[in-house]
């Protein structure tokens, strides 16, 4: 378990750092006129936390029962999924003109994150053959 974790942090950690430091630097260079609802600090602790915990959850999953660990995986991304619409209720309640841009500086990392759970659910299904 403990491997699975170490290759889980391995990949995780330069992943998220890197696209965060794209992203960071994206809405620095580009978006000058607009004022973002939520921090890209706020977007990225969100998706960070969630799929570390997915990720986790999964490993142990992967222990006790291995051939539940893709049903596992469509159930917390259903989570996960839920989890984003009620991280996004306060600006889509929000009086606001230009949603679009907050929407998407969510959505785009929401996604990079999802193809990075579903590498790593591979990669666990298959035993973490390099």
């Amino acid at each position: 378990m403990n491997s699975e974790i170490i290759n889980f942090l391995k990949r995780f950690i330069p992943f998220s750092l890197f696209l965060f430091l794209i992203h960071f630097f994206i809405v620095l260079k580009f978006s000058k006129n607009h004022s973002f609802f939520y921090s890209i600090y706020a977007i990225y602790l969100f998706h960070s936390i969630t799929t570390a915990l997915i990720c986790f959850i999964l490993i142990y999953i992967n222990k006790i029962v291995s051939d539940k660990t893709g049903f596992a995986f469509m159930a917390l991304s259903i989570l996960k999924m839920l989890a984003a619409i009620l991280f996004l209720i306060p600006l889509i309640r929000l009086d606001k003109e230009q949603k679009l841009p907050d929407i998407i500086a969510f959505f785009i990392p929401y996604f990079a994150f999802l193809f990075f759970e579903l590498t790593f659910i591979i990669k666990l299904l298959n035993g973490f053959k390099k």
